[in-house]
């Protein structure tokens, strides 16, 4: 018999899975970032029957670590400078966040419906994926072609490095024709890490077949394969990003009264417009359609698309280093400005506003009424641009107001209520966004000297002074973000202050509700705790609303700030959003950054972020799973196939339990011959909720889950569902229900547990145990939370019975 245990969240050390010393295991498989472990032999034969570490003689024990997937570190002691180049990298991870969250929304989709249906979902949350893209690419070079190259260096370099002396005495033209290295490098590093973390993680080998349609998703062979359609969708996304680059700064040079001047802008958009309907067509490719895909190649194609982008920005690099032109004005208080370039950001945002609003019903409606009307919105964008602002501006907000309302119904049983590929949009734009403008606007203020944030944006140009250069001036769709970014803080406040008194309400019904034994450790505090924590679905929510209030103001074309010398409350407001977005950043970066050398960043959510394969974004955080999962199966395998009496048991905690699931969904496990026992599970409550085709009821069989209540005192008074009486034979249940009907699925939780719950029904069932929540397994009895489920007297005894249903015949182990 093989207990394979597997951690969780808390990244739980070998040694400590296996409950012994560090210096009592070792490394029998994998490397620093993965790998199985064992009590060392010599140390294992010395350890009597009635301590926890003690494995009786039929029985194997192994700890699978992974933590190492998902931190940007190894843990342990470091010296102080490595700990600083740790600190810089995971304060890098913050760009890649809005992307992991569009994987999240791609996944979310409902996958049980029609392959037409599944691929046109897709089309759309890669299209979303694909404007990130696109807006990192304007925000940089916003930076660097527009503030700096063209309109800082015009006046001097006081506040940059001396070394930039020579390129500000260069005309604009080849000042710019510099800048574009800076984007250029800016894709180049995220093709790097992309691709050094594919190479690393991606090691599945199993190819894509046509499966039984009506089958889980997670059953289908070659799920965990991604290499193929990853390699084709990172083509894509850096050849549009180098396609925009050229198209942004065309728009400045060569003049477009020349000869041939709009050939390039002409050809780099249309590599764009190439790009997205490449993209559109891979979705072909993706593992959550029912279909056969062996290749692993890039297509020819798409290597086509991609030589186009690249040629359109060398030959704009070149014309604007090379080509001689008439230089703009240069009057006095003018400086050169990157035509067009306002409309960028502008334009990208509310396209991605609105796809972002149709992912909100776009697991009941239609995917027809979210392109729909979200080219319309596109179409108003670009007739307002035309100078049509009026009939532009009603059209937009029409199609906006349309979406919302779409989004009216919903699904008591998934997650937000079935709109959680929308939630996972906006928080990816929200993020995105608060990046941009702490980027653009957090230098634009630098470099404007003593001036106020709000003159980034006046359409006066201020003069030069003794200490500061002009005016320098960025696109108002930055700094509208900060504007609403206040007004999201404010309904921050407000929410906060409307909750408070329900706060005392689960405090009090908390109290009121414990068990506790006498002389025992109170577990009040730690029950209050996870009543609180277990409101994350809601309290996520509240957060997609704020992103979307500070999104409204960057869309809001004709909103211009007051071009009075006196100061107006708009000017007011928006040096009081850019001090919050700055603030809202910090937070953020010093989340990822002070952390412990053995966590991750932002632990759960990083976890989240990455259980799941780059399938929309192939530049977002690695997915773990996408290793984890092949190597398990890979183990039970080869321990399954020396002998037809052995047996594996996978014992999961917390994250641990999700892939514990994708192990035993998978065709390759033989789960007739495996068990599970999970403690600290999120199985149900989250992930079932957010991936309903993936771990929810359809996948696991267990009973649906409503979400957790947002002000009751009872969190959880209306999860009252039920299971199917007679689950199929390819879910999880099934597969693991012996002849007698038994499953060889036990779930352990606990109400002090902030982060576990039970994985099958809250009504009496045969899955769900529930735990001591004291533990008396050290020296004095301690209140048991998230951890140390091997330590309750219910653990040994519930995989004790798991080896006998497995195994007729198992002898009891040994107790204390």
């Amino acid at each position: 018999m093989l207990e394979l245990r597997i951690h969780g969240v808390n990244n739980t050390p070998p040694h400590e899975m296996l409950d012994v010393g560090a210096d009592q295991v070792r490394q029998i498989a994998g490397d620093q970032l993965a790998g199985f472990w064992i009590v060392d032999p010599v140390v294992a034969a010395g350890i009597p029957p009635d301590r926890p570490a003690y494995t009786p003689p039929q029985v194997r024990r192994e700890a699978y670590s992974w933590g190492g997937l998902d931190r940007t570190t190894i843990g342990g002691s470091v010296p102080f400078g490595r700990k600083v180049v740790v600190a810089v990298v995971r304060a890098a991870w913050c760009l890649v966040l809005p992307y992991g969250l569009t994987n999240l929304a791609y996944w979310s989709r409902d996958l049980g419906a029609s392959e037409a249906l599944v691929r046109r979902t897709a089309a759309l949350v890669r299209l979303f994926g694909l404007g990130l893209t696109l807006l990192f690419v304007a925000t940089v070079v916003t930076v660097a072609s527009d503030l700096v190259a063209l309109q800082y260096l015009s006046s001097g370099t006081a506040r940059l490095p001396s070394q930039l002396a020579v390129i500000a005495a260069l005309p604009p033209q080849r000042r710019l024709a510099v800048s574009v290295l800076v984007p250029v490098a800016a894709l180049t590093v995220l093709w790097l890490v992309s691709s050094r973390t594919r190479a690393r993680y991606d090691v599945d080998t199993d190819v894509q077949s046509t499966p039984d349609p009506s089958a889980p998703v997670l059953r289908r062979t070659g799920f965990w394969n991604n290499r193929g359609h990853a390699a084709e969708t990172t083509v894509v996304h850096l050849a549009s990003g180098a396609a925009c680059v050229a198209a942004m700064t065309a728009l400045f040079a060569p003049s477009r009264q020349a000869a041939f001047g709009w050939v390039v802008p002409v050809i780099a958009v249309a590599a764009m417009v190439a790009g997205a309907v490449r993209l559109v067509l891979a979705t072909d490719r993706g593992a959550d359609l029912p279909l056969p895909h062996a290749e692993d190649t890039v297509p020819r194609v798409t290597w086509v698309v991609a030589a186009v982008s690249a040629g359109s920005l060398v030959v704009q690099s070149l014309l604007l280093a090379f080509r001689p032109g008439s230089e703009p004005s240069t009057g006095a208080g003018h400086v050169p400005r990157l035509e067009g370039l306002t409309a960028v950001p502008t334009t990208t945002v509310l396209i991605l506003l609105a796809m972002a609003l149709a992912g909100l019903s776009l697991r009941r409606v239609s995917p027809w009424w979210a392109v729909a009307l979200t080219s319309t919105v596109g179409l108003a964008a670009l007739v307002y641009l035309a100078g049509w602002h009026g009939p532009a501006v009603a059209v937009s907000s029409a199609a906006l107001v349309v979406l919302c309302l779409l989004a009216l119904p919903g699904n008591d049983f998934q997650a937000w209520r079935g709109r959680a590929v929308g939630v996972f949009m906006l928080l990816a734009l929200g993020g995105a966004m608060l990046l941009s403008a702490l980027v653009v606007v957090g230098i634009g203020n630098w470099l404007n000297g003593s001036r106020g944030a709000a003159d980034l944006v006046t359409e006066q140009v201020l003069p030069a002074t003794t200490d500061d250069p002009p005016s320098i001036r960025i696109p108002a769709t930055f700094a509208w973000f900060d504007v609403g970014l206040a007004g999201a803080a404010a309904g921050l406040a407000l929410a906060a202050l409307a909750v408070a008194p329900f706060a005392v309400r689960w405090a009090v019904w908390v109290r009121d509700s414990r068990d506790d034994a006498s002389g025992e450790p109170s577990t009040v505090s730690a029950r209050r705790l996870a009543n609180a924590a277990h409101r994350a679905e809601p309290a996520v929510g509240l957060f997609a609303v704020l992103a979307l209030v500070a999104l409204v103001p960057c869309v809001i074309l004709p909103l211009r700030p007051s071009t009075a010398a006196v100061p107006t409350p708009l000017h007011t407001v928006t040096g009081w959003g850019a001090v919050f977005a700055a603030a809202l950043a910090a937070l953020l970066a010093g989340a990822l950054v002070l952390q412990p050398g053995t966590g991750r960043p932002l632990g759960l959510l990083w976890d989240l972020l990455c259980v799941v394969p780059r399938a929309a974004h192939p530049l977002g955080p690695p997915s773990y799973s996408e290793r984890a999962v092949p190597e398990l199966i890979s183990r039970c395998q080869s321990w399954l196939d020396g002998g037809d009496r052995r047996r594996v048991v996978l014992s999961a905690h917390s994250m641990g339990s999700v892939l514990a699931v994708a192990v035993l969904l998978d065709r390759r496990t033989r789960a007739e011959h495996a068990g599970a026992l999970t403690y600290g599970s999120q199985l149900r409550a989250y992930f079932g909720r957010i991936f309903p085709e993936l771990f929810g009821p359809v996948a696991v069989a267990n009973a649906p889950a409503r979400a957790a209540s947002a002000l009751a005192a009872d969190e959880f008074r209306d999860d009252t569902a039920d299971a199917e009486p007679c689950p199929a034979e390819s879910t999880l249940l099934g597969l693991l229900s012996g002849g007698s009907g038994r499953s060889r699925w036990v779930n352990l939780w606990r109400q002090t547990d902030y982060l576990g719950f039970p994985a099958f029904s809250r009504r009496p069932n045969p899955v769900d145990v529930r735990a001591d929540e004291i533990d008396r397994s050290g020296y004095l009895p301690a209140c048991g939370s998230h951890s140390g489920y091997p330590h309750v007297p219910q653990y040994r005894a519930e995989l004790d019975a798991l080896w006998r249903r497995i195994v007729p015949g198992t002898p009891a182990r040994p107790r204390k």
